[in-house]
């Protein structure tokens, strides 16, 4: 029946009760059915019903079906197989959903329309029915040789599994991202040197021969793990580290921030209130410059001259803006030369005491924030596949079993991901007046 997903059965009654449609199937009348041990000819024992459920309908309401399956018994005496039920491409043995049922909520959750829980009350069965038949489909996906392909550019980001609470510390899990694709490529647990080692010892030596640049935030535990991999694993000595882009000029905006904080506590008293101007002109303060318009900067100005008497959130405001024009530039000359500039303006005596924890930042990365310019490196598909992954989190409400929570991920930004189809239009253009 082909509204089952399956040929091989029929439809013999329908009954729908209470808004739930309920189907009884069976299969035809088979012409000769053999043992699989012996080879000889089995005989009917009659059937048994056996309640399945079915994916929803385009209306959204449930279907129960009832297969009426055959028992077949083999009548040679010295065969160990005595019964057995027949088997259809309707539903797997032992299974209470059907096989168009499973994919059905495999698709729904790699699509991330729901949770497993939401998902099995969507088909009236408990959560280890629903689960159980998805992680076997996620095993397939994540099991597929072909999945990953090589990598030149891997991309490692951090986000929180667990949040922290009276009894457990927060959790990480980290992700190794194709930076070129976005593909997440795999989930390990924590963001330490020593986690980030044992997941690069795990992985084949021709995978990782063929990196070339690991991209980061500028976290020690990726860069020590990293080095330390170059040395213990098939990691070739030639590997670069980059430092990601927002990373770096994120931190140049924290420092901007706690500047604006400080002075404004220490001129007011008080923390930001809606009426203060540099509270009420703090977007316009981490707005690159090139995006503020004539009235931007005359309210940005004008909430520097009212509440900055020192100048130090100025001082920072051109620290942040030093820092991006490092990424800016075209040139790797140039791009170094704004790298000097933003340490020697955060290194000044005068400077603000937030500049001093940026300056130390961009001269332990100084290295690595050149290779990011070099190669044009950034995280940007890391951070969406991030997106991606906390979609999947507050789908489920949040996970407390990592291995449920990779199946997850991987089921729903494990896979190449599709290419977008050109934009076919649908109006000619209208022929030129000019000649």
């Amino acid at each position: 029946m082909v509204l089952l997903g399956a040929d091989c059965v029929e439809i013999t009654r329908v009954r729908v009760d209470g808004g739930e449609t309920v189907l009884w199937v069976q299969t035809p009348d088979a012409q000769r059915v053999l043992c699989g041990a012996c080879g000889v000819r089995a005989r009917s024992k009659g059937r048994r019903e056996v309640r399945l459920r079915d994916a929803p309908g385009r209306d959204g309401g449930v279907c129960e079906v009832r297969w009426r399956k055959r028992i077949w018994w083999c009548p040679n005496a010295g065969c160990e197989t005595r019964t057995w039920t027949e088997e259809c491409e309707l539903a797997a043995p032992r299974r209470v959903l059907t096989c168009r049922a499973e994919q059905w909520a495999a698709a729904r959750l790699e699509a991330v329309e729901g949770s497993v829980a939401s998902t099995a009350r969507r088909l009236g069965v408990a959560w280890a029915t629903v689960w159980s038949a998805v992680a076997a489909w996620a095993c397939q996906v994540v099991g597929d040789p072909g999945r990953v392909g090589p990598v030149a550019r891997l991309g490692l980001d951090e986000t929180v599994m667990r949040s922290a609470s009276r009894l457990a510390r927060r959790r990480y899990v980290s992700a190794a991202v194709d930076a070129a694709t976005g593909q997440v490529i795999d989930i390990f647990d924590g963001r330490n040197a020593a986690d980030l080692h044992r997941w690069l010892e795990q992985q084949p030596a021709g995978w990782l021969a063929a990196i070339e640049v690991v991209c980061c935030d500028p976290h020690e535990g990726y860069r020590s793990g990293i080095t330390r991999a170059r040395r213990d694993t098939h990691l070739s000595d030639s590997v670069k580290i980059a430092a990601d882009a927002f990373g770096i000029v994120r931190l140049a905006n924290q420092a901007l921030d706690g500047a604006r904080r400080r002075v404004h506590n220490e001129t007011t008293g008080h923390r930001g209130r809606k009426r203060d101007p540099l509270y009420h002109a703090r977007k316009l303060l981490l707005t690159g410059a090139e995006r503020l318009d004539a009235a931007g900067w005359d309210k940005m100005l004008a909430a520097l001259d009212a509440a900055d008497p020192t100048d130090e959130i100025r001082e920072c405001w051109v620290a942040k803006e030093h820092v991006r024009d490092i990424f800016r530039a075209d040139d790797p000359l140039d791009a170094q030369q704004h790298l000097n500039e933003a340490i020697a303006w955060c290194e000044h005596p005068s400077a603000p005491p937030e500049l001093a924890t940026l300056a130390r930042t961009l001269r332990r990365w100084h290295t690595e924030i050149a290779t990011a310019v070099r190669t044009r490196t950034s995280n940007a598909r890391t951070e969406a596949a991030n997106a991606r992954i906390k979609d999947v989190k507050r789908s489920a409400r949040g996970f407390r079993n990592l291995r449920n929570y990779r199946l997850r991920i991987l089921l729903a930004a494990g896979r190449q991901p599709c290419q977008t189809q050109p934009v076919t239009p649908i109006r000619t253009r209208r022929p030129s007046l000019v000649a």
